[in-house]
Order: C-alpha cells, then structure tokens, then sequence
C-alpha cells in the first residue's frame, strides 16, 4: 500500500476489517509514556553533563509505527488509525562546544570537525572530542593518553610516543597536530624547538551514526560510514587543534530545559489517555449494568 501522507517512516499498513479493541487504545498510550520517559532520561543525561569536556548532546528521534484500518459499524468506509510512536535512534549533536582555556600543555582541543583516535584495551579503536591527555607508560612506552588511560593515536597507526627526554612542561601541541619539545641548548645558548610526535584526527561521513560507547566516546558503526585519518589544519576537511585548551560541553542549558517540558507535557497527554480510557471503560460497564 502506498506510504502515509506526510511521512516515509510508517513501516507496513495492516489491512483489517474490524472494530479497533480496546487493547490498541492502551498499546498506543504506553508507546507514547515509555518513548516520552526515554526522551526525559535523555535530556536529564545532557544537563547532567553539562560540564563534561567534549560532551554532546544526545537528541531522541521518533518514528511513528504500524497503520491499520477499521471499519465501524455506523460507517463502511474504512479508517486508518495510528498505534502509537517509538524512540528510532538516539543521536548526538555534533556542534561546536565553547573552548575553555586550561594552560596544561598536555590538554588540547578541536576546533572544527573530527576526532580523536584513541585504542581500547582489546586493540579495537574508539573516538573522542575530549582532549584532557596526559603522559603515561603503556607497554613499555611514553606515550599520550587520555582520562581512560588509552593511547592517544597518530597518522601512522601507533601511539603518540613521547621520549623521555622530554618533560610534559616543556611540551607544546601546534595546530597541526604537532608535538613540539622545547629544552635549552647550551651550544647556542637558547631554547630549541623540536618536533617529537603528530597527533591525527578522524572524520566520518556521518558522525551522527557512531555507536556511544561511553560519555564522551564513540564507535564506527555501519551507518557512520568507514573512518578516515588526516593531519589537524592541513588536510581538507578537517578542523584544527588549540593547545592548552579543552572543548566544554555543547549542552545548552536554556534549550534543555524547554525539550524536557515539552517532553514531560507529551509524557503526561499520554497518561491522562489512559485516565481517559479508564474513564469510558467504567462508563460503558455502568450503562450496560442497568
């Protein structure tokens, strides 16, 4: 049958010819409760990391399910009537959070698009905006790694291995991704710069379709589209990095708080349906009892 006006996410259409039960009136309620309830966590989630570095809003999408036709007794045409809604995916919102000045050399924000790569303990990779890293011995190397303890990744597929002549202090993280030493050298009687690590960025085709794994870290999945490396300011497409700097949450507070009373307004139409159901139902049982 063709799609519903309107929308292409109803997914069949029941061809039936009968009265609609009672039991849809209350499948179609509790939808709406349980859907709107997920959308409440949602949101009580986002303002509670309000503070989280590299946090991003999480967004509930709905999709509405399974038309089917009734014919009443009082009319031969038939009615198609809805049975309810249910949560399809939830999404977080790639924006631009605000860049909070930390001054800790090893601390570094993106600004722009893209990620960090950093490898889970199994060997498998996972994504991050947070940049709070910091130095620390994994497998016999100094590397940079993030709060979790899991190396932080360059363009070559390793770890950002730091050397031990170099002191986090004395470390500097340029726009490009480039880890610069700075140490004085007595022979000319200055500090010299030298560049001892890159850190990469990754960039998906739709970031929108990464599996969250954590607060602040995420997966490729099917729908993200395969993961793509490239050097922070330099290759196309890809945003650039601020050393000594931290992205904040995007979470908007203002805008939070107006998704959860809206929510909590639909959470509440659909109790009082059932109230209302409850309602007709002792109705109907008092007419018929006389």
């Amino acid at each position: 049958p063709p799609a519903e006006p309107g929308g292409t996410s109803h997914q069949s259409v029941q061809e039936r010819t009968r009265t609609m039960p009672i039991s849809n009136i209350v499948r179609s309620a509790v939808a709406g409760m349980l859907s709107h309830k997920l959308n409440l966590d949602t949101i009580a989630n986002n303002l509670a990391n309000v503070n989280t570095t590299g946090f991003k809003a999480g967004r509930v999408h709905f999709q509405d399910v399974l038309y089917e036709n009734y014919t009443y007794a009082t009319n031969a045409e038939e009615v198609r009537v809805g049975a309810g809604v249910r949560p399809s995916a939830i999404s977080p919102t790639y924006t631009q959070g605000s860049l909070e000045q930390t001054d800790i050399p090893t601390d570094v924000a993106i600004y722009g698009e893209g990620f960090f790569q950093v490898r889970q303990n199994d060997g498998t990779f996972a994504y991050t905006r947070n940049g709070n890293f910091r130095l620390d011995i994994v497998d016999g190397q100094r590397v940079l790694v993030n709060t979790d303890g899991l190396p932080v990744m360059g363009p070559n597929g390793g770890p950002v291995v730091i050397g031990p002549e170099a002191s986090a202090q004395s470390l500097t993280i340029s726009s490009t991704g480039e880890v610069l030493s700075s140490r004085f050298d007595e022979l000319v009687g200055h500090d010299v710069i030298n560049t001892i690590g890159q850190v990469a960025l990754a960039k998906f085709v739709n970031p929108e379709g990464l599996e969250q794994i954590g607060q602040t870290l995420v997966r490729e999945s099917a729908t993200s589209g395969a993961v793509e490396l490239g050097t922070p300011g330099a290759t196309a497409g890809f945003g650039q990095l601020v050393g000594g700097a931290l992205e904040g949450s995007n979470v908007n507070t203002a805008d939070e708080m107006t998704n959860m009373v809206t929510a909590q307004r639909a959470y509440s139409l659909s109790v009082q349906a059932l109230r209302t159901l409850d309602e007709m139902i002792g109705l109907a049982n008092n007419i018929r009892s006389r």
